[in-house]
């Protein structure tokens, strides 16, 4: 009996400090990545945490944008600082979550955002890169390329990539998929798909991008009419 009343004090007193120990974990964890795109010309929302006031004790906004740094912040003991331009500022739902929100948001908001949220119990962060979005140029095209014919769908200067298929491939998989970087940060996607000599149809390649609210857009190639190196442009206005 004696030597278990020795053992549970020690248990008692180890317990505290592996809780410690792990507290102390969940604070140095590396902050989650985020990449948001939001069109050109129109308001941006941009949430970082589904805590309200409830249980937060402060909100902290570091943007960067092109190496220049502001400060947006909210608490339930200091009073609001911003040093943001642009018309930046914090806002909150109907049931007290807080976000950020950025007027007539275009390239000049591009950068990184850093969200810091300390609660009741612990703290997080989020970094969140920021992107504008831009629609692409959708096209097709013939093409020559080691003594074979290909049809070619190009969705040109899109951010992000646009995604690319065709709606016919006679059961082909002699599909390539070509994607370039733009200087511009913009991506061009092809899609290659090779027909056999002397085929006569029309081929319909469907893109679909993310800030086509109607999902897709398709252009059409009749291989009886165009001639290699022709293309033809369908650009897509939502």
């Amino acid at each position: 009996m004696e030597v278990g009343w020795i053992i549970l004090p020690f248990l008692a007193l180890l317990c505290p400090s592996s809780s410690s120990s792990a507290g102390q974990l969940n604070d140095s964890q590396a902050p989650a990545l985020q990449t948001e795109y939001f069109a050109e010309g129109k308001d941006a929302n941009i949430s970082c945490s589904n805590r309200t006031w409830s249980d937060a004790l402060h909100f902290i906004w570091k943007i960067n944008i092109s190496g220049v740094n502001c400060l947006i912040s909210e608490s339930t003991k200091n009073p609001p600082h911003n040093n943001c331009t642009g018309g930046k500022t914090l806002r909150n739902t109907t049931n007290g979550e807080s976000y950020l929100h950025i007027p007539h948001f275009g390239v000049k908001d591009e950068g990184t955002y850093s969200c810091e949220i300390v609660y009741r119990g612990g703290a997080e962060t989020v970094k969140i890169t920021v992107r504008a979005a831009v629609t692409p140029v959708l096209s097709t095209r013939l093409e020559q390329d080691s003594g074979q014919r290909f049809v070619v769908c190009s969705a040109a200067g899109g951010k992000p990539a646009a995604i690319v298929s065709w709606e016919e491939m006679w059961g082909s998989s002699e599909v390539t998929e070509r994607s370039t970087q733009n200087a511009d940060g913009t991506v061009t996607v092809e899609s290659w798909l090779r027909v056999p000599d002397g085929t006569k149809d029309k081929l319909t390649c469907v893109a679909s991008h993310l800030f086509w609210t109607r999902g897709a857009s398709s252009a059409a190639v009749d291989l009886t009419e165009i001639r290699d190196g022709e293309s033809t442009s369908n650009d897509y206005c939502d």
